[in-house]
């Protein structure tokens, strides 16, 4: 690896999930991952934006899976990431424009909640990478599919979805169509299509999202849901 990574304290090979990243200094890129075993970090990529570099900034597509080594000083509070390789790509979610909505969706959700994890959670990142796969391998009848995940997901973080008069406010009738329609996905263990609308899909997606608000502190806006109501409507 060279005589200088060699000065750092610290070391790190793992598999990752990429978030997100951002734009760092003239070409470089911080990017938020979600390791297998380090949680939730930040990395800088130094040099990747530059007309020279011999690596691809779309290797770093949102829920793209990557093995990588990485190191960090004692005095810094970022991670260098060193190598990476692809263990999966994701082109369905850039070609397919409502995958790709929902993927922002989902990305968004995670960076507003994977703050905190900052260990070892296999369990959370076994979740995550399963259902990037499954995602990314439906051709269709996948408009439901962030519904299910956010209701999924949220047992990772500690607050589990047990029923549909968890998500809502009043007593629902059990033979409407959003009671259905939520109950169904919060008992199936895989994700399966539901017959639904977008009416109704935003409708249970804004319970949904009451819900993270009223167990996350500051969790705030989510601003791709205007992408996706333009998206599906």
């Amino acid at each position: 690896m060279g005589w200088k990574i060699c000065r750092y304290t610290m070391i790190i090979k793992t598999e990752g999930i990429v978030i997100n990243y951002i734009k760092y200094k003239e070409s470089s890129i911080i990017i938020k991952i979600l390791t297998e075993e380090y949680g939730f970090q930040s990395f800088l990529l130094s040099g990747v934006r530059s007309i020279k570099s011999k690596k691809s900034i779309g290797s770093f597509q949102s829920l793209n899976v990557l093995e990588l080594v990485a190191y960090k000083s004692s005095k810094a509070d970022i991670y260098r990431l060193n190598e990476f390789k692809l263990l999966h790509i994701t082109p369905s979610f850039k070609i397919d424009l409502k995958k790709s909505a929902i993927v922002m969706f989902c990305t968004e959700l995670l960076s507003k909640t994977l703050f905190y994890e900052r260990t070892e959670n296999r369990d959370l990142y076994q979740f995550l990478k399963n259902e990037i796969i499954i995602f990314d391998q439906l051709k269709k009848e996948f408009e439901s599919f962030h519904i299910y995940f956010s209701i999924k997901y949220a047992s990772y973080l500690g607050f589990l979805i047990q029923s549909v008069e968890s998500l809502l406010p009043f007593k629902e009738n059990l033979s409407s169509p959003l009671y259905i329609y939520l109950d169904n996905i919060i008992r199936s263990e895989c994700y399966i299509s539901e017959p639904t609308t977008g009416a109704l899909r935003s409708l249970a997606l804004k319970h949904i999202i009451n819900f993270y608000s009223r167990h996350m502190e500051n969790f705030g806006e989510i601003k791709s849901l205007k992408v996706l109501s333009q998206v599906f409507k």
